[in-house]
C-alpha cells in the first residue's frame, strides 16, 4: 500500500544493481507521486536521436532511465533537472558527458567518457564551489538516478517539508527514531567539500541530513501534512514557522545549463 512504502525498508539490500533502482523509482512514483506509464519515457529514437549529435553512445543505465521515467519532471526536475537526451552536452574539457545540470548552471553531473562503455558507469560531480573543480559523487549511474528522485522530491510542490539545525539532540533522535537509507554517503552540490550527505525514512516521510550554515541541517519532506507533523513532533528541533511552497515544475528555459 502506497502509505506503507518506505524508503529505507526497499533499499535495504544496497540497490545491488540497475533493477534494483529501476523497481525503487516505480514504487516511490507510485506512494509519492503517481505510478509510472508507457508514456513517461523517451524514445529510443529521441535517444539515437541524441548519440548521433553527439558521436557517442549512451551507458546502458541511462538510456534505461531516460526509457522508464526521462519524462516524468515531477520526479527528476523540480530543481537541478536531468537533462533530456537533446540537451545533453559535454564538459568544457571533452571530458565528461553532462547529463544533469544545476538550476543555475553552477555545478553538473556527468559521466567521464572513458567510462561510457561501462553498462552502468560512477558519475561525477563538479562545481565551481570544488578546488579541483570536480569530485567522486556515486559510483554507479543508476544510484545517481535514485538520489535525483529523493533530492528533486525535497523540492516538490507536491511534498511538504521543513528544515531546522542539526543539532547533536536532534541528530540523536534522528538515528534513534528513523532509518538510514541504503546509500552511500555522497557529496552535497552547494557545499562539496562540507560533511556528505545521509538520507533517513519513515514510511511516508524523508529526512535529509545535509551541511548547513552552523555544521548540518535537517529536512524533513512528509508526502503528507500529517506524515510531516509525525517526524516534527517526533524530533525535538527548532523548528521555524511553515512557509509556503513555491518551487514548481522547472520548465523549459527555467535552468541554466552549466556551461
Amino acid at each position: 500500500m502506497a502509505d506503507r512504502f518506505d524508503v529505507a525498508e526497499v533499499l535495504a539490500g544496497g540497490c545491488s544493481d540497475r533493477a534494483d533502482a529501476w523497481a525503487f523509482v516505480s514504487g516511490f512514483a507510485a506512494s509519492w507521486s503517481s505510478p509510472l506509464s508507457r508514456t513517461d519515457g523517451f524514445t529510443a529514437i529521441d535517444v539515437q536521436r541524441a548519440e548521433a549529435r553527439l558521436g557517442l553512445r549512451l551507458p546502458v543505465a541511462l538510456r534505461e532511465a531516460y526509457a522508464l521515467f526521462g519524462r516524468r519532471r515531477d520526479l527528476v526536475a523540480q530543481h537541478n533537472p536531468l537533462l533530456e537526451p537533446d540537451e545533453l552536452l559535454l564538459d568544457p574539457s571533452g571530458e565528461l558527458l553532462v547529463f544533469r545540470s544545476e538550476n543555475q548552471g553552477c555545478a553538473g553531473w556527468g559521466v567521464s567518457l572513458t567510462d561510457l562503455s561501462r553498462e552502468d558507469p560512477p558519475v561525477v560531480l563538479f562545481s565551481d564551489r570544488l578546488p579541483a573543480g570536480r569530485r567522486p559523487f556515486l559510483d554507479r549511474l543508476s544510484l545517481a538516478c535514485v538520489e535525483i528522485v529523493l533530492s528533486e522530491a525535497a523540492m516538490a510542490r507536491w511534498t511538504q517539508q521543513r528544515a531546522c539545525q542539526a543539532t547533536p539532540d536532534v541528530v540523536a533522535s534522528l538515528e534513534r527514531q528513523f532509518t538510514s537509507i541504503g546509500l552511500p554517503p555522497y557529496p552535497a552540490w552547494f557545499e562539496p567539500m562540507g560533511l556528505p550527505v545521509r538520507w533517513f525514512s519513515a514510511p511516508g516521510l524523508l529526512l535529509c541530513l545535509e551541511p548547513g550554515s552552523q555544521g548540518r541541517d535537517l529536512v524533513v519532506i512528509g508526502r503528507t501534512e500529517d506524515d510531516l507533523q509525525r517526524a516534527l513532533e517526533a524530533i525535538p528541533g527548532a523548528w521555524p514557522a511553515a512557509a509556503p511552497v513555491v518551487t514548481g515544475l522547472v520548465d523549459e528555459g527555467d535552468f541554466i545549463l552549466p556551461f
